[in-house]
C-alpha cells in the first residue's frame, strides 16, 4: 500500500513538473511587445506592423530534429513585407549538417545565396546593444526588395529575425526595433 502511494505521489509530481517545463515558444504578444518567458526578452515592433497569426504562415514541414521554433511574426497591413522571428538550437546535427556553431557561421550560411535568388549584400554587421546582447546583421536586397537577417545567441539558441520591406527606410525602422531588443525583467 505504502509502495503504491509513493509510485503515484512521484507520478504527480513527475507530470506537474513537465507540465510547467518551459519551452522557446513560451512567448505572447503584450499590448505593442512580444515578450518571451523562456528567453527572457521583450520585442517591440515598428507601428507600422501588425502581429500575424503565425499558423497562416506555409512553413516547410516541421525538422524532425526539434531544433527550429517560430517565435513571432508581424506583418504590413496584407502586403508580403514584415518580420519573422525563429529559435535554431545550435549543435544539433541535422540531415545536412553538423549543427550550427555560432552567429557568425549561421550568418555565413545565409550570405550563400543561389544566383537565381539575385541577391545583392549591402552590409554585414556585428555590434552590442546598450542592452548587452550581441547581434549579427546582414542587409541585402532580393530582387530588388530590401530584406536583413538578424541574429543573436542567447543560452544555446539563435534568435534570427528575417525582415524584408517595402522600402530601405521600413527596413531601418524594423532592423532598429529587432536589435533594440531588451532584457525582460
Amino acid at each position: 500500500m505504502l509502495r503504491r502511494l509513493v509510485c503515484t505521489g512521484v507520478l504527480v509530481f513527475g507530470y506537474s513538473f513537465l507540465a510547467h517545463t518551459q519551452s522557446p515558444t513560451d512567448g505572447r504578444v503584450v499590448k505593442s511587445a512580444y515578450e518571451n518567458t523562456y528567453f527572457h526578452f521583450l520585442y517591440s515592433w515598428p507601428q507600422f506592423l501588425q502581429p500575424y497569426d503565425m499558423n497562416s504562415l506555409q512553413f516547410a514541414k516541421k525538422p524532425e530534429s526539434g531544433n527550429e521554433f517560430l517565435l513571432f511574426s508581424a506583418r504590413q497591413g496584407d502586403e508580403p513585407y514584415g518580420i519573422v522571428m525563429v529559435a535554431e538550437r545550435m549543435n544539433v546535427p541535422t540531415q545536412h549538417s553538423s549543427g550550427l556553431k555560432s552567429s557568425s557561421d549561421l550568418m555565413d550560411r545565409i550570405a550563400r545565396f543561389r544566383p537565381e535568388q539575385h541577391v545583392v549584400i549591402q552590409s554585414r554587421k556585428n555590434f552590442t546593444n546598450a542592452n548587452g546582447f550581441v547581434f549579427d546583421e546582414l542587409d541585402y536586397t532580393e530582387d530588388g526588395a530590401p530584406s536583413s537577417a538578424i541574429v543573436l545567441q542567447i543560452k544555446n539558441f539563435l534568435v534570427v529575425a528575417k525582415c524584408n520591406a517595402k522600402s530601405a527606410k521600413d527596413l531601418d525602422e524594423m532592423n532598429k526595433s529587432v536589435t533594440a531588443i531588451r532584457i525582460m525583467k
